[in-house]
């Protein structure tokens, strides 16, 4: 793991030149920023661990059957202190019946994509590693911004496209530094296996 620690930093140089010139925050926004990080690197380690448990595995379903009721929870409570609650109530009285069932159907269709998007990256996050899952999540956003550049004709300075090329090089050396050290766990279990073969098939032979 230590092997990768360079890749880890050129992704993270590389993300915050990305994003140069991009930071308006307000204290607030800059602490639940800071919050929201941190309760999203836990969720990722505790998801890996849970679903890798040994005695007890959880699948991915069951990860999502125990979480979602809890952010929903979370969120009304959110909002209705925000007064969001409120503002929706009021919100949905101006609506017709036709443009209140539109909306109550694109809720649906988003519900089923963030239902997707969760199942996705829990079963992404079983089969690696959280730290693998954190270096996909910020190669991700340097894609999103090369996607605005090509789409949207998005303008970005020289720093923001060194930080871009950085992360996506950080990127791709921390894959190859993961597949070698996988393929040489791979070569050093076979081997052991075929030592123990090949001493058990010697013990038969001692048996007289």
């Amino acid at each position: 793991m230590s092997s990768c620690v360079p890749t880890d930093e050129k992704v993270i140089i590389g993300v915050a030149l990305a994003t140069a010139g991009d930071y308006y925050f307000t204290t607030l926004g800059f602490l639940l920023t800071l919050l929201g990080t941190l309760l999203a690197a836990l969720k990722t380690i505790l998801t890996n661990q849970i679903q890798k448990s040994i005695s007890s595995p959880m699948h991915q379903l069951d990860v999502l059957l125990r979480m979602s009721p809890l952010a929903c929870i979370q969120s009304l409570m959110y909002g209705a202190a925000v007064g969001e609650l409120q503002n929706i109530r009021t919100f949905f009285a101006t609506l017709s019946m036709g443009a209140r069932f539109g909306l109550l159907a694109k809720l649906a269709v988003n519900g089923a994509l963030a239902f997707a998007l969760n199942y996705t990256s829990f079963t992404a996050n079983s089969k690696t590693s959280p730290l693998t899952m954190t270096v996909a999540a910020n190669i991700k956003q340097c894609l999103s911004i090369v996607l605005g550049v090509w789409i949207f004709q998005l303008q970005v300075g020289w720093m923001n496209a060194i930080g871009i090329i950085t992360a996506l090089t950080g990127g791709a050396w921390y894959a190859k530094v993961r597949l070698g050290a996988k393929s040489g766990d791979t070569h050093e279990e076979r081997k052991s296996n075929d030592v123990l073969s090949n001493a058990h098939k010697l013990k038969e032979k001692e048996i007289p």
